[in-house]
């Protein structure tokens, strides 16, 4: 068996490794560095280039701690980004499939998962990371309405410390 050797469509990936801050995020505006104990830090680190992990935590907007991970990769088999997220806060393990868009500086991760209007029901959801610049992302979370467009619900930027 021959061993997995980074394809072109991972490096892209290779811009989430280091340490990271979330200096602000709607939904949860006590998240800046402006308070260190409520912050949410990031930590990504590779297997050899493959596989990216992503281990977060910070305070919920409801005061609690939260921990998530995220997980990255490129199947050059099925020809897209795939991926896994999951989080301290739910039961959902999140299964992506991703691309990059025209722009060249987003990746966008589809999942299915509840509808969180409706729990008999599932919605597809839209996880994009943009990158600004080499040290600051956007992350921005949608979910796809009954006229085929998404609505964003959350948005993050992030600065790498590290």
């Amino acid at each position: 068996m021959e061993f997995a050797v980074p394809q072109q469509e991972h490096h892209f990936l290779e811009r989430l490794l280091g340490d990271w801050v979330v200096t602000s995020a709607t939904g949860n505006e006590d998240c800046g560095p402006e308070s260190p104990d409520d912050r949410w830090i990031e930590t990504v680190r590779t297997f050899d280039g493959l596989w990216y992990v992503g281990e977060s935590r910070g305070k919920m907007p409801d005061g609690r701690l939260g921990s998530v991970m995220m997980t990255l990769g490129y199947d050059p088999q099925a020809g897209h980004y795939v991926g896994t997220w999951v989080g301290s806060m739910m039961t959902k393990l999140w299964v992506y499939k991703g691309w990059i868009e025209p722009d060249g500086r987003t990746l966008t991760l589809e999942a299915e998962g509840p509808d969180f209007t409706d729990p008999t029901k599932t919605a597809i959801y839209h996880d994009a990371i943009t990158f600004v610049d080499d040290n600051t992302r956007r992350f921005t979370a949608s979910v796809r309405q009954p006229d085929g467009t998404f609505q964003t619900f959350m948005t993050s930027e992030m600065q790498r410390q590290s």
